[in-house]
């Protein structure tokens, strides 16, 4: 089916959903539920925020079966996340990404939160969702309440807080290829009195663990004849992971709350299979490379190196709420987080030794935020500093060309961020209905990368030959930038209102941490801006059952950091700030109570853009008619539907369906030859459900769920990542049809 009838489609079963709800008589069914974020440093009603935002909370990640970080972009418009082959997850929104979340030189260009504190790194960004109260994702630049490197916008991921009262939760489940998995979580009664001795201690704790058998299997040489698998290493695709989370609020006062959050995470998997797709008429690669095409064979593989990632998190998180009075809160946010990862990669997709990579990767980073949140009769204000300090080690080696040139590289980055910011919302006295919101903030940055790099080149399994300079100093340096936001926002009635936004973001620059020579790694590149210009409405209809929020934008990305070419005398590759481009899109999310038992989601994305300016050098010259921007599909959109049977007699039994749609997008920008990418990952199509039987009663108020729950139904077949090697293709498939039974209690 042509993109165009699919989300043709789609809007149409939307527009009939609530065609439905207004023909039906709406009076007599439930309005949707408020939601409550904090996205500005403060709690709002969601329909309030006068910004492109997505709130997901825990049942409605539990519907989707959406367990880690890297399964929840198909419930929000415009966001798109891939899973590399290294625990990395590359985020992008409005199509705008990082280009290599595993170079220690890259920044993010997405922000990713956990509990308030920034996750410096994109190493280690793949995480389970272990005990999650709800995930924002503010859509656009967030240069001023967050700061650098939130370009694209921001992910926060709010942890579950205790109650106070004695309960306990376990999930149990087992699924296809041995897939098992289990949480436990336990809220503890309360300790202690507010204002009376040490306080009132409320605790609360989960742990969790997942462990699946791969989907591809490893044989030895090509994929038409019976092969035994290599020895110790038979599959691709594991999953294996485990973490803990312990939520610590301590109410010393009426008015003075410290909370602590303290997260483990563990993960110890082989990787999904990098596949080789198609070789192209030329050198570059072993003779008889294309018999390693998979040739309709998606489950099985070849490799001869063991892919892997190893990852081991600790994540820490205090907060100091002090309510000075009525009208005015000191809050504190103290973060440190510590992550050692381990990862492997065969990038040939072969039994040969064409390219394979290994790197460790060890960062800490610790960061203090101050907040100061008020408000008076027509003002309500945010004001803070903030400070950020990271240290990260990045050793990688790199075997080419069949063992005859290894490029050993190890990066060393300390990086120190301080900040001051504010927001003012204002409200003038001759119309309530008018806010005006204003922001700024001014970043001060150092950025310090010595480096030691040598290549040794001279022979399969031995490198006679040691190329000279290994150690690399190169300048401190020093970046600094005020990002602006100016937000009109009128309330036209209790329930519709329409805003304008505009906003700035920069991501950091840098060195390249995987340059390949002295020379390149010597090359500096800028801070690169995006300014974003944004239209939205909000609102809510017939009693609050039918809400529709609408967004337009135009992005203005400008000194991009891009791989182009300089003359040393002879040409070189280099990272420098050689883009410009504009983004222009629209957003739609909808959701209706159909009917007391019926509800429906609808969320649809369009995305375009062009490069304005991409200069690869004197030698290639500019790009940007044939370059594409990277992990931006031009449409998506998701539908969902919920429907609770009438009593059945004994708890309540409710269906969950799902279709999401992607559109082809490209995994990177330009070949490094100058010509335009081949590197278009498949457009898909897939659906998920639930059924689930919930509250049966078990003993004194405890409560049952069982749940069977299917992902990929179809088992449609899609490539979801693309590496160009310009002689040939590999990529990994996306996860095929899974599916599985879940046993909750509820005590």
């Amino acid at each position: 089916m042509k993109r165009s009838e699919i989300i043709r489609s789609l809007a149409l079963a939307g527009s009939a959903a609530l065609g439905i709800s207004t023909a039906a008589g709406v009076a007599a069914q439930g309005a949707l539920e408020e939601i409550i974020v904090t996205a500005q440093k403060r709690e709002q009603n969601l329909q309030e925020v006068p910004i492109a935002i997505t709130a997901l909370d825990a049942h409605a990640l539990e519907l989707q079966n959406i367990t880690d970080t890297d399964s929840f972009a198909k419930l929000v418009p415009n966001l798109h996340i891939k899973q590399g082959t290294t625990g990395v997850i590359t985020i992008a929104i409005r199509g705008i990404s990082n280009n290599d979340g595993g170079n220690p030189g890259f920044e993010n260009a997405v922000g990713i939160y956990v509990d308030g504190v920034y996750t410096g790194r994109a190493v280690g960004s793949l995480f389970d969702l272990g005990d999650v109260e709800r995930v924002e994702v503010l859509r656009g630049p967030q240069g001023t309440l967050y700061g650098r490197n939130t370009i694209g916008g921001a992910v926060n991921f709010i942890s579950k807080r205790p109650t106070g009262e004695f309960a306990t939760r376990v999930k149990i489940g087992v699924g296809n290829e041995t897939l098992r998995y289990g949480n436990v979580n336990v809220d503890l009664p309360t300790l202690g009195s507010a204002n009376e001795g040490l306080g009132e201690l409320r605790a609360r704790a989960s742990i969790y663990a997942r462990k699946r058998d791969g989907f591809t299997d490893n044989i030895q040489q090509n994929f038409t004849a019976v092969s035994l698998p290599i020895a110790h290493f038979d599959q691709f695709g594991t999953v294996d992971r485990k973490g803990a989370h312990l939520a610590l609020d301590w109410q010393i006062r009426d008015g003075l709350l410290v909370t602590y959050d303290y997260s483990k995470f563990r993960a110890d998997e082989h990787q999904r299979l990098l596949q080789v797709i198609d070789v192209v008429a030329g050198g570059g690669r072993p003779a008889g490379f294309d018999k390693y095409i998979p040739h309709g064979q998606p489950s099985k593989g070849s490799a001869n190196e063991i892919p892997f990632f190893d990852t081991d998190a600790d994540a820490h998180a205090l907060q100091v709420n002090w309510d000075i009075n009525e009208h005015l809160t000191l809050r504190s946010i103290t973060g440190y987080r510590k992550l050692d990862s381990y990862d492997g990669q065969d990038l040939d997709g072969s039994n040969t030794s064409f390219y394979e990579s290994l790197r460790l990767h060890t960062s800490k980073q610790w960061s203090q935020e101050f907040q100061l949140v008020g408000n008076t009769d027509q003002l309500e204000y945010v004001l803070g500093l903030y400070y950020f300090d990271e240290d990260a080690d990045s050793l990688r080696m790199q075997q080419l060309s069949n063992k005859a040139l290894l490029r050993v590289t190890n990066a060393y980055m300390d990086n120190k961020n301080k900040a001051v910011f504010g927001q003012i919302d204002y409200k003038p006295s001759w119309n309530e209905a008018l806010t005006l919101s204003f922001g700024a903030r001014h970043t001060k940055e150092t950025k310090n990368m010595p480096r030691y790099l040598r290549s040794y080149t001279g022979g399969t399994g031995r490198f006679a030959v040691e190329d000279p300079g290994p150690n690399l100093q190169v300048p401190e340096l020093d970046f600094s930038n005020t990002s602006l936001m100016f937000s009109p926002s009128y309330q036209l009635t209790d329930e519709v209102s329409v805003y304008a936004r505009y906003a700035e973001g920069f991501r950091s620059g840098g060195y390249d941490g995987h340059a390949a020579t002295p020379a390149a790694a010597r090359v500096p590149y800028d801070s690169e801006e995006l300014k974003s210009y944004e239209l939205g409405m909000k609102s809510r209809w017939f009693d609050q059952r039918v809400q529709l929020n609408v967004a337009t934008f135009y992005s203005d990305y400008t000194d991009m950091q891009l791989t182009s070419y300089i003359t040393t005398p002879v040409p070189l590759s280099v990272v420098l700030n050689a883009g410009e481009a504009s983004l222009w899109g629209l957003e739609l999310e909808a959701e209706a109570a159909l009917s007391e038992n019926l509800r429906a989601n609808l969320n649809l994305a369009f995305l375009d853009y062009e490069f304005d300016k991409f200069d690869m050098g004197p030698v290639i010259g500019d790009v940007s008619k044939r370059a594409k921007i990277n992990n931006a599909p031009r449409s998506t959109a998701n539908l969902a539907l919920d429907y609770t049977f009438p009593s059945i007699g004994f708890g309540e039994l409710a269906l969950h369906l799902n279709y999401n749609y992607s559109e082809s997008a490209h995994a990177i920008a330009i070949k490094s030859n100058g010509t335009a990418p081949n590197s278009a990952m498949s457009s898909r199509g897939v659906f998920d459900g639930r059924l689930s039987l919930r509250d049966i009663e078990v003993g004194s108020g405890g409560r049952l769920e069982l749940a069977l729950w299917g992902m990929n139904l179809t088992d449609e077949e899609y490539i979801d990542n693309i590496i160009d090697f310009t002689s040939y293709r590999a990529g990994t498939l996306g996860w095929p049809r899974t599916y599985g039974l879940e046993v909750t209690l509820d005590l």
